[in-house]
């Protein structure tokens, strides 16, 4: 039976339930990370139940927070998931406040140098990628959100000339680079610095004092002349194999005017600088682009067209995709005492594994079509409210020995008691999650009305996984189960 519902801000798919089953005695193996009874197939048993995969891709509406990482950057063709491309948009302000930034501005008698300075935070692809990155200015008057634009928003409208580009070995941004101002020496590293104009600092520098730098409302002032930069990736650039990340919050991440003013008669080099990081006063606006375009393999997935026994199924990071999985062998489990129950699946050698990593983490939950929502499976996740986490060593959703497992005892042994519905189950990779949380047992049951952001991987774009599905020949996806006959 096939069931299509809203998937709320996550998309639409299509869930796709085949009812078949397939129980066969296994070896007995280590799995997951419980302490179990040995399988003596007296008293203690073990076996598996066939599971059924449905590809999809993810309307994917996330929203990275102007605090967060972002990513920049071009991989033109992963061979079995096909392109990413990933832009940053973001205003900036004068560091410096109730007052014109620059100092003496009528004195100023050359501006030598504007840098544009991104703190860097990692790489996801082939370091040794080299990418030209290229700065314009936005002038698009939609472009005012503080709170964030999701990563599937379209790019913003800029000017049609560069403002600056920098061509860089990705494997080099965290190379210390020495700052020398007069005689003042800096050494710094993890920076991503992009000469620009200097016509840009002097418009800066040109500005009115009252009504831009010192007026009642001065960052929406500020914003008014100058909406903020847009960064992106040449498409010229030789190798773009990578995604770069940056951490706008950090107070190094700026622009700086260098320039020369006269004073007392001599002439003294100093610097001035914009910045993004929060303050009390000012709302950073901030917006990731993040674009997919699938290929390959990868190209096969979409929402209309069910492939409800996929022999491999293709898992890539937020903005990506996800699987719905149906275990229709649950509905005929005997009522066992279930020492364990775990879903298990291996990644499949495919092109690109050397480059690009796996996700740091995949994540489980319950597809409640009836009611067009997702929720934590219980009693299996539970969620710290005190420290805002999971045990993630406990519920899975991590490599161990190059298998891949989530605990769902207490989900089968509360389905071979009660003979509750058997529901689909959604695996995928998010950066977050918006969830029904259902709470253990003993605390009651699901929260409403309001879902809850899970934070399952902290990176946005970062990492994809081929993993065998229910039908594949060799590395099949299973629950397997340990049990007890009442």
């Amino acid at each position: 039976m096939k069931l299509k519902f809203l998937l709320f801000s996550i998309g639409l798919g299509t869930l796709a339930i085949l009812l078949n089953t397939n129980c066969t005695k296994i070896n007995p193996t280590d799995i997951g990370t419980d302490l179990l009874p040995a399988v003596d197939n007296v008293h203690t048993f073990e076996t598996s139940l066939r599971v059924y995969a449905d590809n999809l891709l993810m309307n994917d509406s996330s929203t990275i927070s102007y605090a967060e990482d972002h990513a920049l950057g071009i991989i033109e063709d992963d061979p079995e998931f096909g392109k990413t491309d990933a832009e940053i948009y973001f205003g900036i302000k004068p560091a410096s406040a109730g007052k014109n930034p620059f100092i003496n501005p009528d004195s100023i008698v050359g501006m030598d140098s504007v840098i544009l300075s991104l703190t860097y935070t990692g790489v996801y692809g082939d370091s040794n990628s080299v990418q030209k990155f290229s700065v314009f200015e936005i002038t698009d008057p939609a472009f005012k959100d503080s709170a964030g634009y999701p990563i599937n928003h379209p790019g913003f409208l800029t000017s049609n000339s560069t403002l600056g580009s920098a061509a860089v070995t990705l494997s080099t941004i965290d190379d210390s680079k020495t700052i020398i101002i007069k005689k003042d020496t800096q050494v710094v590293s993890n920076l991503l610095r992009i000469p620009l104009d200097t016509a840009l600092g002097k418009r800066f520098a040109a500005y009115d004092t009252n009504t831009v730098y010192i007026s009642g409302n001065r960052d929406s002032a500020f914003q008014k002349v100058f909406n903020g930069f847009a960064v992106k990736t040449d498409p010229g650039s030789t190798q773009k194999s990578a995604l770069t990340y940056y951490n706008l919050y950090d107070e190094n991440t700026k622009l700086t005017c260098y320039y020369r003013v006269k004073r007392n008669g001599n002439t003294d080099t100093v610097a001035t600088d914009f910045s993004l990081y929060r303050t009390r006063t000012f709302a950073a606006y901030a917006a990731n682009n993040v674009k997919r375009t699938p290929m390959h393999g990868y190209a096969a997935l979409d929402t209309a067209t069910a492939i409800t026994d996929a022999e491999a199924i293709y898992l890539q990071s937020s903005p990506g995709s996800y699987a719905i999985l149906n275990i229709p062998g649950l509905d005929t489990l005997q009522n066992y005492v279930i020492h364990r129950a775990e879903l298990t699946f291996e990644p499949l050698t495919s092109a690109g594994n050397s480059i690009y990593d796996t996700p740091e983490y995949l994540f489980l939950d319950i597809a409640d079509s009836a009611n067009h929502r997702f929720l934590t499976i219980p009693d299996d996740f539970n969620y710290s409210f005190n420290n805002y986490t999971y045990n993630r060593q406990s519920f899975g959703g991590y490599l161990k020995n190059n298998k891949y497992f989530f605990n769902l005892t207490r989900y089968v042994q509360n389905k071979v008691t009660t003979k509750s519905s058997n529901y689909g189950l959604r695996l995928f990779a998010p950066k977050t999650t918006l969830d029904f949380y259902t709470y253990p047992k003993e605390s009651g049951s699901v929260m409403m009305p309001n879902r809850l952001a899970f934070q399952i991987n902290p990176l946005i774009a970062k990492g994809r996984v081929i993993v065998g599905g229910g039908s594949h020949l060799t590395q099949p996806m299973r629950i397997r189960i340990i049990y007890s006959k009442i």
